[in-house]
């Protein structure tokens, strides 16, 4: 496992051209079933597109969707700095070497203080700006070297019953990796179900676990010794606070590989030199940022912790950023938390995101700006 990092700056520099049209659309898109997060329980997905311009006439798109439950603003917050961040840059030369993600965008963006989900949106749309105007997609401006398709853990949520059917449906699609969500129900129940679900799917594939932060202590403990056997891959949160969550990991008595993914929201990159006994941290960039993602990732690798890039229910225009990012994190075959879609009724793509047997093939990724669907978008 190795971060692949983009060895020269050839082609058109950022900062000969400039933003010369900022628009922005709102969007709300159907769900499924409704989507629960903490107190939270969605019916819709709603969130802001912003397309910008060059004078060249190149075109970008980014996805701007808080997540309520996990991103920290709110819808009124996001669009009020997507209006004072569109007066601010219209017309401005864009910085050289975004696309290092080294600091850079931070070092731009820092003083209008964007809240993680409008800096995601706006650092997308941006660097699929400057790819498009050096006739590259996204993946290959950050890396000389992107992997050429990606794994994707399907998941499973729900009611045992919805479980097991989801998991006989993505075997069928040919899926090798499964993300469980536990800590809804008893801890009984879990480990029941964890351990059906592991017998089902077969020893040679990949389960994980998330518990987004259920537990106590001893319930974590419990259940991580009663599902010690079932080769989990890793467990995400599986305690209620990060300072707990250091005190669960020194125990003598957990027994299963552990994942960041919440607590990421406490900690900077630097911050993970001082997180023994983390195996993942799973990267979800609409709630930190596209480049603090990577810094995320780049430090992650350096410790020998695996980095996995997840979404947070965006549409198509979101999840292929993500898809790009993905493909430029690991070397080898990690499979991505980018599973969601099949939540919405429908999407802001003509031809949506498309796993096929258990893969997202990079060069088969949608071309944006030929595939919006601009009748699903209201421009404010």
């Amino acid at each position: 496992m190795a971060y692949n990092q983009r060895h020269d700056s050839t082609g058109l520099a950022a900062g000969s051209f400039k933003i010369s049209a900022f628009k922005v659309f709102k969007f709300s898109l159907g769900l499924r079933q409704p989507l629960v997060i903490g107190e939270h329980h969605l019916s819709k997905r709603t969130g802001f597109i912003i397309e910008i311009r060059t004078e060249g006439d190149h075109v970008a798109f980014g996805e701007i969707s808080p997540l309520p439950g996990l991103s920290r603003e709110d819808m009124t917050l996001v669009e009020t700095q997507i209006m004072w961040l569109r007066s601010s840059v219209l017309g401005r030369e864009l910085p050289d070497h975004l696309e290092a993600l080294s600091g850079g965008g931070d070092n731009w963006l820092r003083g209008y203080n964007l809240a993680p989900s409008v800096r995601f949106g706006f650092e997308t749309a941006v660097l699929n700006l400057i790819a498009t105007a050096r006739g590259l997609p996204l993946c290959k401006l950050i890396t000389n070297s992107p992997r050429d398709w990606i794994s994707v853990n399907g998941l499973l949520s729900g009611s045992p019953a919805k479980i097991m059917q989801k998991a006989e449906k993505l075997l069928e699609m040919d899926y090798r990796a499964f993300k469980l969500k536990v800590g809804r129900n008893s801890i009984q129940e879990d480990i029941e179900i964890t351990r059906h679900v592991r017998r089902f799917i077969g020893d040679d594939a990949t389960l994980r676990l998330d518990a987004n932060r259920a537990w106590s202590i001893d319930d974590a403990l419990a259940f991580g010794q009663a599902v010690a056997d079932c080769e989990i891959d890793y467990i995400e949160e599986p305690v209620k606070t990060l300072s707990l969550l250091e005190k669960l990991i020194g125990e003598s008595g957990w027994l299963l590989p552990t994942g960041l993914d919440e607590s990421l929201l406490e900690l900077t990159a630097e911050g993970l030199l001082f997180m023994p006994g983390i195996k993942v941290v799973v990267l979800k960039p609409s709630l930190l940022g596209f480049e603090k993602a990577m810094q995320f990732a780049r430090a992650a690798t350096a410790r020998g912790i695996m980095p996995v890039i997840s979404s947070a229910f965006e549409s198509s225009v979101g999840l292929t950023a993500l898809a790009h990012l993905a493909a430029c994190v690991n070397v080898v075959d990690v499979p991505v938390g980018l599973d969601t879609l099949d939540w919405f009724e429908e999407d802001l793509l003509v031809d949506p995101l498309r796993v096929e047997m258990g893969r997202l093939r990079i060069t088969e990724l949608p071309d944006i700006p030929h595939e919006i669907r601009r009748d699903l978008l209201e421009a404010i």
